[in-house]
């Protein structure tokens, strides 16, 4: 197992592409990693053969960076060859980030998820991204936490809110029934903020700089309840 952890797998998911998996990865694995030496050992892994949006991001930081060695590693690592190096993993990280691809035809993607203690849903609070998160929760997803309930492992499922317009009817209407829908809500949520999320894309956690603590917390919190709870 990892240092402090049980070598937990943890995905930003959903089949939903342009709904910030990456992009919250990334501001995710910043945040545990500039905690320091005292600190959460977290890995991130891209199973994302097609475009490899972390890794690829890493090989480009790494031109510019001769701190690599200070950072949180990023592998590249084949969605059908995932399941296979887990045991590895799990042996050198506390938590491991899995960065999926934009959708489940990939070879291996399926299974993959079988694998992963807790994912967190990202959608953008309209009726598009709303109906096909919706879809992959109601017609994949569900059997995924059956079958990982039958073989004795608990699964951790939440929704979290990107890109936020609070003043948007949209946002408004999908806080007020958030009781009918099938996985429950993180309490945060992350602002729009666009131009921010350009810049703070990064793999280098010392140029971290974003307010989403409260949510990065959030998450923190979801992975000692989620062992706590085993």
């Amino acid at each position: 197992m990892g240092k402090k952890l049980p070598g937990i797998t943890l995905a930003f998911e959903n089949p939903k592409g342009g709904v910030g998996k990456s992009t919250l990865t990334a501001l995710f694995a910043g945040y545990v990693h500039s905690m320091g030496e005292d600190g959460i050992n977290i890995g991130v892994v891209d199973i994302d053969d097609m475009q490899n949006t972390m890794g690829r991001l890493r090989q480009s930081e790494s031109d510019e960076s001769n701190n690599l060695k200070e950072e949180y590693e990023v592998m590249n690592i084949s969605s059908s060859e995932f399941i296979n190096q887990l045991d590895m993993l799990k042996e050198s990280f506390d938590v491991i980030l899995v960065d999926f691809p934009g959708n489940l035809k990939q070879n291996g993607v399926v299974e993959a998820l079988h694998f992963i203690d807790i994912v967190i849903m990202p959608f953008e609070p309209n009726n598009t991204d709303l109906s096909a998160t919706l879809y992959f929760y109601d017609n994949v997803y569900k059997n995924i936490i059956k079958a990982r309930k039958e073989n004795g492992l608990k699964t951790t499922v939440r929704g979290v809110m990107n890109r936020v317009m609070t003043n948007v009817i949209e946002f408004k209407e999908l806080v007020s029934k958030k009781e009918n829908l099938p996985f429950q809500l993180m309490e945060s949520f992350i602002k729009d903020s666009r131009v921010d999320y350009q810049r703070n894309l990064s793999t280098l956690s010392s140029n971290y700089h974003h307010p989403c603590d409260q949510f990065c917390e959030e998450v923190i919190e979801l992975i000692s309840k989620h062992i706590e709870e085993e």
